[in-house]
């Protein structure tokens, strides 16, 4: 009896202190919140414990959220990287007639498209140093362009480094540096942060000045176009 009256006591000073139910739970070993409940039915608290109380228990309310909204941010990493191996496990090796397709694609996507009766330019832009590669690999393997036929134009704004985007492209392009062009973009924003978080390197165009590869292409998307809408 007397080992409970001394929990009780103990009970009590903590709750003055401002405890939540949950804290004297845990620091006492207690099981029930009923005893707790009956122990504190008849105390009163003071202004100075009611202050402590709400303090805690806003304290307790946020590391709760805290540790809640950490739970699911590394439920969610955990869900995103396995899905973004399922979708790496799907690709196996490139075959060439799936870098034509690929390749294709891209142009159709990101392409230049308005034909002239001459010298209508093959011309790729991008920022995305990935899709760049591969492009690079389908002008390279598919269209067997010529080294000395490629050119690129890197467009910047004027709180990026020339040079260095100079150097990174080639890098990614594994083109010499002095095969690349460089335009300034002037912009009422090209001062601000944001235009150097999303593009440190600024756009890559790829400019191959041929009007049978133009058309040559053209052709491949025409061709897969044509094959999805018979195979629907």
């Amino acid at each position: 009896m007397g080992s409970n009256k001394h929990l009780k006591e103990k009970a009590i000073s903590l709750r003055k202190e401002g405890k939540s139910y949950s804290e004297i739970l845990k620091i006492l070993k207690i099981k029930s919140k009923g005893t707790l409940s009956l122990w504190f039915k008849n105390i009163e608290l003071s202004d100075k414990s009611k202050k402590l109380l709400e303090k805690n228990n806003i304290i307790a309310h946020k590391h709760g959220l805290f540790k809640a909204n950490n739970n699911r941010k590394v439920k969610i990493d955990k869900e995103n990287d396995k899905a973004f191996k399922q979708g790496q496990g799907l690709i196996k090796s490139i075959s060439l007639r799936e870098l034509i397709i690929i390749g294709a694609s891209l142009y159709w996507a990101e392409g230049y498209k308005s034909e002239k009766t001459t010298n209508t330019p093959l011309d790729f832009c991008n920022s995305d140093p990935q899709m760049i590669i591969v492009y690079m690999k389908f002008i390279r393997k598919i269209l067997k362009i010529p080294e000395e036929k490629i050119r690129a134009g890197i467009h910047i704004y004027e709180s990026i480094n020339s040079d260095e985007a100079r150097d990174y492209w080639a890098r990614i392009t594994n083109l010499p540096k002095d095969r690349f062009f460089i335009v300034i973009q002037i912009s009422k924003n090209n001062k601000n942060k944001k235009w150097i978080n999303k593009l440190p390197y600024g756009t890559l165009v790829i400019k191959i000045n041929s009007r049978i590869q133009f058309n040559k292409v053209k052709g491949m998307i025409a061709g897969i176009a044509q094959n999805i809408k018979g195979n629907s």
